[in-house]
């Protein structure tokens, strides 16, 4: 009872919206723990899920130090495509989604409640973008992403021919070209060296 009233708690000042979003991530964190057991243990398939899996830790970490509303909008979105799969496998009408309905629902309810709060802080912090900003820490993203997958690209290549591998499994290339836009979304983190300077939010009391 004190978990859902803590959940459905009016929002009255910013402390009580920080305090929620890291609530918000750790329950983010624990479901993809749990998806990760449900895939590798009982159903034996987390190969075909480490994705899912991988984007709900990344969501978490970026609820928890970012704050970012676009993130938040993305993790709406995410979480119903997920529903709506794991919907449509649970009554047989498609293959290739999750089993777990209710964890799929809860994850639905937590990205919006989450979207909820996270507009509610930033409208009482004030915070307005800061576009110069926020476009130089994009290309400087994209920029060092770029790098990041090409060299492990390369070095994948390297390695593989050093070792005889002349087959590449899909697996390993999935892993490969998704290091791009996971190394993007990590690199937009606040705490990062080029961050610090040029903050994407004004008027927040957290870092951007």
């Amino acid at each position: 009872m004190n978990l859902l009233k803590r959940f459905f708690k009016k929002i009255e000042s910013t402390e009580e919206a920080e305090s929620f979003l890291n609530f918000s991530s750790y329950i983010l964190f624990l479901i993809g723990f749990l998806q990760s057991i449900l895939f590798t243990f009982l159903l034996g398939s987390f190969r075909n899920f480490y994705m899912d899996v991988l984007l709900i830790f990344i969501f978490g970490i970026v609820v928890r130090f970012a704050r970012s509303r676009v993130s938040v909008i993305l993790l709406c979105i995410y979480s119903l495509i997920i529903l709506l799969g794991t919907t449509l496998t649970w009554f047989g009408i498609a293959a290739g989604g999750g089993n777990n309905i209710f964890l799929a629902l809860l994850l639905l309810l937590l990205s919006i409640r989450t979207a909820q709060v996270n507009f509610q802080f930033h409208r009482m912090t004030d915070t307005k973008l800061v576009w110069k900003n926020i476009w130089i820490r994009h290309l400087i993203a994209v920029g060092f992403a770029f790098i990041l997958s090409s060299s492990f690209f390369i070095s994948f290549i390297i390695i593989s021919k050093f070792l005889g591998i002349t087959e590449m499994n899909s697996l390993y290339g999935e892993i490969i070209f998704e290091s791009f836009p996971i190394s993007y979304i990590f690199l937009l983190l606040p705490g990062l060296p080029w961050a610090k300077k040029r903050r994407m939010y004004t008027g927040a009391l957290i870092p951007s």
